[in-house]
């Protein structure tokens, strides 16, 4: 029998849990004019962020959604953004007609775009102006545009990318009620990463855009999947849904680890499942971090502290509030009422892993 749970980022397998965050989405692009043109997915590594953005871009990828004109294109991170999507835009129909529209010159004219130049077989334009002038022709042939862009990061590729992203949402149909080009960006990512990408100068619209936080899965949710995927009893089910703490990638791994060594006992399940959430998770989470957040987490590792606590064990190494306001934006401290004075870690033995190997 197929193991029901999967290890590989982005992908949903047969145990997956759906959240609400994607029909956020949904509901805000069934208007003519959606109130956000922006969505940042942000969450720890491991917190199925790719999930939700792969479950967004499947959704308009759709046959159905496709008849209603959405177009998406799924970029890459690593490349350079603004060749990539050319490159793509070069391949629809709507873009190949207009452009052998004319044959000898290749001349297509965007009036409403503001851009008279065209486009021809012997200028070398460049690639804002060209990118600019392909999204008209498919704006003006009724398409919705979905950018997507998973664990984004500042360079310098996708800081140009996001300048011209910023231009192109300044753009207006050429109609009475003059309404924004519908074009869209969906991106996924740290929050570090996030950070770092809305403090450039010129990227105001990135820092404010609308954020979609990952949050824990609900005890109940794992709790059944537990029992129907990987045939444990309801008692054994909400002990192994407590134990992830709602963490997506825990979830997926202890349900893999059961499955497949149910049989050697829970010791050496929870044991191969811990190894799998240390090696693969936690060291690249703990290799991101700076010393004075590290140092934090180092004091909160053998269970919760009050404030208090953790000044007199810093001693002067950083700043608490800076450091802990920075842990609970990336969601590896508590941030709630409840926790209002309190530092206390979110995820499953991170705290076993800091004091054995950090």
């Amino acid at each position: 029998m197929k193991n029901p749970f999967t290890h590989t980022p982005g992908r949903v397998g047969d145990a997956s849990i759906s959240t609400t965050l994607e029909e956020r989405v949904y509901e805000n692009f069934m208007y003519p004019q959606p109130s956000e043109s922006v969505y940042k997915i942000s969450g720890i590594r491991g917190s199925g962020k790719t999930v939700i953005f792969g479950n967004i871009l499947r959704h308009y990828k759709t046959a159905e959604m496709k008849e209603g004109g959405w177009l998406v294109y799924d970029i890459s991170s690593a490349r350079n953004q603004i060749k990539t999507l050319i490159s793509y835009l070069l391949l629809e129909p709507e873009v190949k007609t207009a452009l052998l529209s004319e044959k000898t010159t290749f001349n297509v004219s965007i009036p409403f775009a503001g851009i008279n130049a065209g486009l021809n077989n012997k200028t070398d334009y460049d690639d804002e102006v060209r990118l600019e002038q392909l999204i008209g022709i498919l704006i003006k042939a009724d398409k919705k545009i979905l950018i997507g862009v998973d664990d984004i990061a500042k360079t310098e590729a996708m800081t140009e990318f996001c300048s011209v992203y910023a231009k192109l949402l300044r753009n207006t149909l050429d109609n009475e009620i003059e309404a924004p080009w519908p074009v869209y960006l969906i991106c996924s990512g740290v929050y570090q990463n996030f950070y770092e990408l809305g403090e450039v100068p010129n990227l105001t619209f990135f820092k404010r855009a609308a954020e979609l936080k990952t949050e824990p899965f609900p005890m109940p949710a794992m709790a059944i999947k537990y029992e129907d995927m990987a045939q444990m009893d309801e008692e054994k089910a909400i002990l192994y849904a407590k134990m992830t703490k709602g963490f997506a990638y825990a979830y997926q791994v202890f349900g893999s680890a059961y499955f497949e060594y149910k049989d050697k006992g829970e010791e050496y399940v929870q044991k191969i499942a811990k190894s799998e959430l240390f090696s693969q998770c936690y060291e690249k989470i703990w290799k991101e971090l700076p010393e004075g957040e590290r140092e934090i987490l180092r004091i909160v590792s053998t269970g919760p502290k009050k404030r208090k606590e953790v000044l007199e064990q810093l001693k002067g190494k950083g700043s608490y509030q800076v450091n802990s306001t920075a842990l609970k934006k990336m969601g590896l401290l508590v941030d709630s009422s409840e926790s209002y004075g309190v530092a206390e870690i979110t995820l499953p033995f991170f705290g076993e892993y800091i004091q054995k190997f950090c």
